[in-house]
């Protein structure tokens, strides 16, 4: 889950969201992207991001940048390689663990927007329960979406073996 790159600011320059945490302390905006879908709506919910002080730990948030891009993803563990201290950081929405040193990460999710109500990632207790057992899931999450891969795959061959598959675009099929 990406968030804007660029927030405008009163004069009309742009803002990194590292110059706003930075400069006012807390960042809110809309999340960009389905990789922490179903907690973070693409575009629809608000997040709210202050700096990231300390350690983070399990199950929290994570705001971190990766290239251009601002990724917020959870901590789904810890690491250490030499002298280097890392957090293992997951989306919601993905299987495929990322290993990001503690120097990269910007902020962490305090709470977010949802249809007008706040949920608070510190006092929600269904908060507290969809974490956990989502972060419990992921081995089933990860098995259920590499099956679902390779039925789309052996589908994807078949149809093609048998004609109904056009080239230039997999995702239509034509009728005999």
């Amino acid at each position: 889950m990406t968030s804007e790159k660029d927030i405008s600011s009163a004069a009309g320059k742009p803002r990194t969201i590292e110059e706003v945490l930075a400069t006012e302390g807390f960042y809110m905006g809309p999340p960009v992207g389905i990789s922490m879908w179903p907690m973070l709506r693409n575009r629809h919910d608000v997040i709210m991001v202050v700096p990231a002080k300390g350690e983070l730990h399990r199950y929290d948030v994570a705001l971190y940048r990766r290239r251009e891009k601002y990724v917020l993803h959870r901590v789904v563990g810890h690491y250490e390689r030499g002298s280097e201290k890392g957090y293992v950081i997951c989306g919601d929405n993905c299987v495929t663990l990322e290993y990001i040193p503690r120097e990269d990460v910007l902020g962490v999710l305090t709470g977010f927007y949802r249809d007008g109500r706040r949920i608070d990632c510190t006092t929600s207790r269904a908060y507290h329960a969809y974490m956990k057992l989502w972060v419990a899931l992921f081995p089933a999450r990860k098995v259920c979406k590499g099956a679902n891969a390779a039925a789309r795959r052996a589908a994807k061959r078949v149809l093609s073996a048998c004609g109904l598959l056009k080239h230039n675009n997999t995702h239509e099929t034509r009728r005999k």
